[in-house]
């Protein structure tokens, strides 16, 4: 089957929980299709990067299109969105909750322009992926099925910023916008893929239930599944996120301010390693004792042996990488609910779920000095993982899915009245 792909974001490198995504499904897809996957670009880095992802996944053609030079409508949207926080930091605090962002605005045209070279080559699937390329719905042929990935429902994770930050009536404007143009371009779609059956239940009460789909993506390709387990604690707690995130931000906020205190009242020697990339100014505002930045690094699973992850995560939806990571390398986690939602793994099983501060604390002291408790739940944590997130399991599903999708097309093709 021949798969156009837009995406917002050039799956490579891996130093983010969307880019694992992307590229760890394409990796396991790659051998059963024709994808195309077409991304704007917008650094001499990025064209870097763009190279290495086609070495990396050859049998994917790849189309980074350059949009560096923003001509008048990108920059004219640049332009509000730089008004818009300059406006919000004049008029002070309270204004706008910061983080809540913003993801509809119109694309660049140089990389409307290849899509549409794209289409004229003929493809099989129009495929959007991130809430950017949601009004894409609206534009590609409907002669052709289209299907959008959603990595994270814009409307939902709204709601839980403002449930954790405190309402304001800018964030609640912006919140009820949000929700009806996402309601309205996912209309546009023939089908919509969601990563966790929450995801999906929060759609269905606006989309037809057939149209809707749960298929997860796979432990990200960079990881891969653990061959043992690392049974001795060496005394570090690990965050691993980047700041390009908001939910990042603000569990890392949580996590210093409310949690490891607590922590470290009770275990004096506890490291906390916060693993991503992380600016200069973000690493000086986060300086507390017993706190180290990695920055981002090349072989995670030896960065993550020997600790346990820490997953304070308080907004968002889908499911994260970051859990599927951990487990899938034997590591213990502890979670919060929102964390951990959208996952088959339970509370007590295969990690702790814990959504006050002080309970997620004592979960990471009792897992620092419970040898056992560490043990049972790493094991039960991989051999889940294993047994539902791996390449082959997610493979088979998105093709399953694919192909009801095209199935689903050409019987409404050849229902279609004839005349002579």
């Amino acid at each position: 089957m021949r798969i156009l792909i837009a995406s917002p974001y050039l799956p490579w490198p891996l130093n983010a929980g969307g880019n694992a995504a992307q590229f760890s499904t394409l990796q396991c897809l790659a051998a059963d299709h024709e994808f195309t996957l077409v991304c704007p670009i917008f650094s001499a880095e990025e064209k870097v990067h763009a190279s290495e992802l086609s070495q990396r996944l050859p049998k994917v053609r790849v189309r980074a299109v350059y949009c560096g030079e923003p001509v008048a409508a990108w920059w004219a949207v640049r332009t509000v969105r730089r008004a818009l926080r300059f406006f919000q930091r004049a008029i002070g605090p309270g204004a706008s909750p910061p983080g809540l962002g913003y993801p509809f605005a119109p694309l660049p045209p140089a990389f409307i322009e290849v899509l549409g070279e794209e289409l004229n080559r003929g493809t099989d699937l129009c495929q959007a992926e991130f809430a950017p390329m949601l009004p894409l719905g609206a534009w590609f042929p409907k002669s052709i099925p289209r299907l959008f990935v959603h990595h994270q429902i814009h409307f939902v994770y709204a709601e839980r910023f403002l449930e954790v930050h405190g309402d304001c009536h800018f964030g609640s404007y912006l919140r009820e916008v949000m929700r009806v143009q996402e309601l309205s371009c996912l209309k546009h779609f023939d089908s919509v893929i969601t990563f966790s059956e929450e995801d999906r239940c929060a759609l269905l009460p606006h989309l037809p239930a057939d149209s809707v789909f749960t298929s997860p993506f796979p432990i990200p390709a960079d990881v891969g599944i653990a061959s043992q387990i690392h049974r001795e604690f060496d005394g570090r707690f690990l965050f691993v996120a980047s700041e390009v995130n908001g939910p990042n931000i603000d569990a890392l906020e949580w996590l210093l301010e409310k949690i490891w205190p607590q922590i470290l009242l009770q275990l004096p020697a506890a490291r906390l390693v916060v693993v991503g990339r992380w600016s200069h100014s973000s690493r000086s505002r986060f300086s507390v004792p017993g706190v180290s930045f990695a920055g981002f690094v090349s072989d995670l699973p030896s960065t993550l042996r020997g600790g346990i992850m820490l997953v304070p995560v308080r907004i968002g939806s889908g499911i994260r990488a970051k859990i599927l990571v951990a487990l899938a390398q034997g590591m213990p986690v502890v979670s919060t609910s929102v964390g951990v939602e959208g996952l088959l793994v339970r509370d007590e099983e295969e990690l702790l779920v814990r959504d006050a501060a002080a309970e997620f604390a004592a979960a990471a002291v009792r897992l620092a000095r419970n040898d056992s408790d560490r043990h049972r739940l790493a094991i039960a944590g991989l051999a889940s993982v294993s047994k539902h997130y791996s390449a082959e399991v997610v493979r088979r599903r998105r093709n399953d899915i694919y192909e009801s999708i095209v199935a689903a097309r050409r019987i409404e093709t050849s229902a279609e009245p004839r005349f002579v």
